[in-house]
């Protein structure tokens, strides 16, 4: 669906006696790098989000309504994508309130980026017991392209289903999803040419989501979930690289895992610990390496696999400033160790809107046998006030699983083009930033502007919307 279609929709539901509640927004973005000149990295966003809930005026079965759609496109170039993640009509309380029925698209239940056109239909066995089953075609592939309603549309099946419970002490929900993916990959020959060409290959995809929330005590907290979804081996031709490549499916390869603990022995202290897994596995299944045997095999190229143990304890001092104290221990699947210890404090109006925030902390690494050791640290200040909010620092960025290295701009092609995840992603860098968001009447209006500080990267957004 179209920008110009969904205001359509949302101005047609204006007029209703129902309860309406639309945010709507637009934004410039702008991002610089060496390599990328003039407007090169400017984009401007849509975004529209509309929900009308209660169609049906008279006691029974009700009728809602939900839209969620966001658009980007490129000053320069052709990159855009115009995204229709939620249209849908839910029909609740139907056979005495046991029924629910969802039609059009909508997200799927689970820790995945699962979308389907289609239908589903969830049934409450008891008030605290209920079960959904779905059933459609995908919206998006893994890569996120669009299926059906791209230029070259491909239909693929997506059906599973989700059994939650919630209870007042505890919540827990365990999802199975089948569907079918199209997994593109760019061909070698096509960027020695300077041109972006894709081959698709079409396999199955299971994902498997659950988490349970437990609150045993009134100051007490715990919850633990875990994702497995499949993941490929992409298998090259050893005698010709640049060829046609074929998929080798691990059935469960993506895994990730947490808990978390926590516990207030003192209304003005919380303690938490928490545990994360992260499964990253890169494989060569055909690689241009010979064995200690002669043979040519398997050979697993890498492996940033790792689980974070963190200890956490928050002490609300004075109104709302926070101190707060962490260590964490990640231990990666090549036996390297990190330890990080951190300390910092933060609040918001502490003093006539006046607020502030900082921390330091020190890794302490043995990576691979050699060492290597890092100060890092934030800070800043902050105005707040019931309309206004304004920001300013220093942060420090670490992305998920990094080690120490610092990002950097790969090569792309053709050249002059920036990187497929840049300017979105900075992983292990400090930024400088300035931020401001205020509402007035009905509307917002926003400003962040970022300059990193390792490398000359430059980021700017300004948004203005309007909430109904």
């Amino acid at each position: 669906m179209s920008g110009a279609a969904a205001c359509l929709l949302v101005a047609a539901l204006a007029g209703a006696p129902v309860d309406l509640r639309v945010l709507a927004g637009a934004d410039a973005f702008l991002a610089t790098d060496p390599g990328v000149t003039s407007l090169a990295g400017a984009e401007l966003g849509l975004t529209l989000r509309a929900e009308a809930r209660g169609l049906v005026r008279r006691p029974g079965p009700q009728v809602d309504l939900k839209l969620d759609f966001a658009g980007r496109e490129s000053f320069v170039g052709q990159r855009q994508f115009n995204n229709l993640y939620e249209l849908k009509v839910v029909v609740r309380d139907l056979a005495n309130g046991r029924v629910d029925l969802t039609f059009g698209r909508f997200r799927l239940p689970g820790g995945f980026w699962l979308f389907a056109d289609g239908g589903m239909i969830t049934a409450r066995y008891t008030p605290w017991l209920s079960q959904s089953f779905y059933g459609g075609l995908r919206a998006f592939t893994t890569g996120r392209r669009n299926t059906w309603m791209a230029d070259s549309p491909v239909a693929l099946p997506i059906a599973g289903t989700t059994l939650s419970l919630d209870r007042k002490r505890v919540q827990a929900q365990l999802s199975f999803t089948y569907a079918k993916d199209a997994v593109d990959l760019p061909l070698g020959a096509g960027l020695m040419l300077g041109q972006l060409r894709l081959e698709r290959h079409l396999t199955d995809e299971y994902f498997l989501d659950g988490y349970v929330t437990v609150y045993p005590h009134d100051r007490v907290f715990l919850t633990a979930g875990a994702s497995l979804g499949t993941r490929y081996d992409v298998q090259f031709d050893a005698q010709n690289p640049y060829g046609a490549t074929t998929l080798g499916v691990s059935t469960l390869g993506a895994v990730s895992a947490y808990g978390v603990v926590e516990g207030r022995p003192h209304k003005r202290v919380r303690l938490q610990y928490s545990v994360n897994f992260e499964r990253v596995r890169l494989f060569s299944s055909e690689a241009l390496a010979t064995q200690p045997d002669g043979t040519v095999g398997t050979v697993q190229a890498a492996d940033g696999s790792f689980q974070d143990h963190v200890l956490r304890a928050i002490w609300l001092a004075w109104r709302a400033l926070r101190v707060e104290g962490s260590y964490r221990l990640r231990y990666r699947g090549n036996t390297d160790l990190q330890h990080r210890l951190q300390l910092g404090a933060r609040g918001d109006d502490l003093f006539r809107g006046m607020g502030l925030f900082l921390s330091i902390g020190i890794d302490v690494n043995t990576l691979t046998g050699k060492i290597a050791n890092r100060v890092i640290y934030s800070g800043g200040l902050s105005y707040v006030r019931r309309w206004l909010d304004v920001r300013a620092g220093v942060y420090f960025t670490d992305g998920i699983g990094s080690g120490l290295a610092f990002s950097a701009r790969q090569p792309t092609y053709p050249a002059g083009v920036p990187a497929e995840l840049f300017p979105y992603v900075l992983e292990s860098n400090r930024v400088a930033f300035v931020r401001g968001f205020a509402t007035f009447w009905k509307m917002y209006a926003g400003l962040d502007v970022e300059e990193n500080l390792d490398r000359a990267q430059l980021r700017v957004l300004a948004q203005l919307g309007v909430s109904l």
